[in-house]
């Protein structure tokens, strides 16, 4: 599979926190992995198929010894994917096979297995028997070898119960495994009739099946199954194991091909490995970390590892290292998340965004699109998107997904920060989170917070805020829940200071300290009442919109005043958020302190704000406007026009979108 392994590691004490606390389970006896000789590497997933270790996922350390195991349902191929959520493949049950997605399981508990407020799986309808995957991270896909079905199965990395293939590539024979260049555009397949096969341009080109080249090792033995494969694109080279004669246990090779992306025909590998002192007999899973393969020999129970295995002699050249591991079907390379700040949580001058996501609720007529995404200058869209749900709220997390809240639940649409274009809502990519479970009432804002794996949901029906795994969907109930005593708007979660700001309609702001700790079960810690000179603002005050700035400890929030009046609009910074409690007053308020005309402001009902460390965006709902004003911290306040604004129908909600590092090719 891919090389780097298909791997993350890393998670901060907060997120080991949540992760064991959400989890349970007990420690279990399992064979620890052993091997001899002073040997550092990367940590290691590696996923079991056969006797009584079906479907467990050890995970060994960098001295490659088990420290942790996972009952997953699923037994096939292993995939990470940059937030460290693990994808495999499940072929136990029989076709169709079946995808799970586990939550960030580099921090699950020793023990523990699938819960359904944290993970997910979905039929993997058409598929026979899935295998080897991959994962494209910037478009957002998961590539399956349907091994008995002579195809390669795509799905979206989002997609839920209820998914179809976003495309079912036919092939003439068999793939077992396969590893994707993103970069490129360029698919290897790892073919059971002893080739690879190479096809150029495969998502750009529609996912066809005509191969651009075939690739047929000359050094191969009698019978060849290609199994194993991963590709370094820095020296554009391949690796790849052949299991031979499946019933045989000593008939395995490896093959290193250089120039692979142009390679053709009957080809020299640079170096073959095989013969009793390799191991080799049926290596069903290869991994690279730079020049070091990891490879699962499954007839042999071992995990081989060859350092510079792209240099040296061929022949029969032992491993550096061989680990015990029983009947090993899988590996995932365990390599450090680059997990960013939170999109809610950038306010660094200085970053560069790409486009504000905009939704109107409901579109200017039926059938319009419902999310356009607008340059940040708010001159002209730039893409459309069609959910075709009662949108409220929308965020993004940093792989490039949005949430989407609607009237009873949230919606989860894959890679919408950077693509779908003309699309509308397809199961093939997207999923939905909804049911009597969830408890979702009246959804409204929301937040996503990465590090722990969080969306926390504002639900104004029934009052309190709900927080689902973010790998979470179908009917499932949420992780837990804090219930409030005055119905919220919108929330922002500070993931550095573990701490909730929840914008409530009767003017004020809870604030939740220790939040992952203490999950709000005594109650907010602190209620700020905005105000100036010493006295709260009269009402009617209902706050909507509300961001933290982390870098000043300050409070954005915006007023709509009266729900029924279009004209009583209101914005409010608020100083030292962390601390602030009770009469709290103000540091800007923008207000034409007259609530029967909208003045220079256009302020009438701001429902939803966005910050980008200097500019305020806003949703304003009664005039039909999306609005900027600029340098909002330093506003002298007052009557101030908004710098730019843009003409849009019934705007409800406004998110920011940047390059993350969650969501670039490798």
């Amino acid at each position: 599979m891919n090389s780097k392994g298909k791997g993350l590691w890393g998670l901060s004490p907060l997120v080991v926190a949540v992760a064991l606390a959400a989890c349970g389970g007990d420690d279990n006896d399992r064979r620890p992995a052993t091997g001899d000789g002073d040997f550092q590497t990367a940590p290691l997933l590696v996923m079991h198929n056969g006797g009584d270790s079906v479907g467990r996922i050890d995970r060994l350390d960098g001295d490659l010894n088990v420290v942790a195991t996972f009952n997953a349902g699923a037994n096939e191929g292993i995939a990470l994917d940059r937030l460290g959520n693990l994808y495999a493949a499940d072929d136990s049950s029989g076709a169709p096979s079946r995808l799970q997605a586990l939550h960030r399981i580099a921090g699950r508990q020793d023990g523990s297995s699938p819960n359904a407020a944290l993970d997910r799986d979905f039929e993997a309808a058409g598929s026979m028997t899935l295998k080897g995957i991959a994962i494209a991270n910037e478009a957002g896909l998961v590539m399956a070898a349907n091994t008995g079905g002579n195809s390669i199965e795509v799905y979206g990395t989002a997609a839920g119960a209820g998914a179809v293939p976003l495309a079912s590539t036919a092939l003439a024979g068999n793939a077992w495994d396969l590893a994707y260049d993103e970069a490129a555009d360029r698919l290897f397949l790892a073919m059971t009739n002893g080739t690879v096969i190479v096809i150029d341009d495969y998502v750009e080109g529609g996912f066809m099946g005509t191969p651009a080249r075939t690739i047929t090792p000359d050094s191969a033995g009698s019978v060849s199954n290609i199994h194993g494969i991963a590709y370094r694109a820095d020296t554009d080279t391949l690796v790849i194991t052949d299991v031979g004669e499946a019933a045989v246990a000593d008939d395995g090779r490896l093959y290193v091909i250089e120039g692979a992306a142009s390679a053709e025909g009957m080809v020299t590998p640079a170096r073959t490995l095989a013969g009793p002192a390799t191991s080799l007999g049926n290596p069903v899973d290869l991994i690279l970390d730079g020049d070091t393969a990891y490879i699962a020999e499954k007839s042999n129970d071992a995990v081989l590892i060859y350092r510079n295995v792209f240099s040296g002699e061929s022949g029969d050249v032992a491993p550096d290292r061989i680990v015990d591991s029983t009947k090993p079907e899988s590996l995932a390379l365990v390599l450090s998340p680059d997990i960013g700040a939170d999109l809610s949580d950038i306010d660094t001058v200085g970053t560069v965004f790409t486009g504000l996501a905009v939704t109107s609720n409901p579109p200017a007529a039926p059938g319009d699109p419902d999310v356009l995404i607008l340059d940040t200058g708010l001159t002209a869209p730039q893409r459309a998107f069609t959910s075709g749900l009662d949108r409220e709220s929308l965020a993004f997390n940093q792989l490039g997904d949005a949430y989407v809240s609607y009237d009873t639940g949230v919606g989860v649409i894959n890679r919408l920060a950077s693509g779908r274009d003309g699309e509308t809502f397809s199961h093939s990519r997207d999923r939905m989170i909804e049911g009597g479970n969830t408890g979702l009432s009246a959804p409204k804002g929301f937040d996503v917070a990465d590090g722990p794996g969080w969306v926390l949901v504002a639900d104004q029906g029934d009052p309190a805020v709900r927080v689902f795994g973010a790998q979470a969907g179908g009917d499932v109930a949420p992780l837990f829940t804090t219930t409030l005593s005055v119905a919220p708007w919108d929330l922002d979660y500070d993931p550095d200071g573990d701490r909730l700001y929840v914008a409530l309609t009767d003017g004020t702001v809870a604030v939740f300290d220790s939040f992952s700790l203490a999950r709000g079960a005594d109650g907010p810690d602190r209620v700020i009442i905005p105000a100036e000179g010493g006295t709260a603002f009269a009402a009617p005050t209902n706050l909507h919109g509300i961001v933290h700035v982390a870098a000043s400890d300050q409070l954005i929030v915006s007023d709509v005043g009266s729900g029924t009046n279009p004209t009583d609009g209101k914005l409010y910074v608020l100083d030292n958020a962390s601390s602030a409690d009770d009469i709290t007053n103000v540091s800007v308020r923008i207000d034409d302190n007259d609530n029967n005309a909208v003045g220079n402001t256009l302020l009438g009902n701001p429902v939803d704000i966005a910050f980008d460390g200097q500019h305020l965006y806003v949703a304003e709902k009664s005039q039909g406007k999306v609005l900027r004003f600029d340098h909002i911290l330093d506003s002298t306040g007052g009557d101030v026009a908004p710098s730019v604004s843009y003409d849009q129908a019934s705007p409800e909600s406004v998110s920011l979108i940047t390059v993350l590092p969650g969501n670039t090719p490798e």
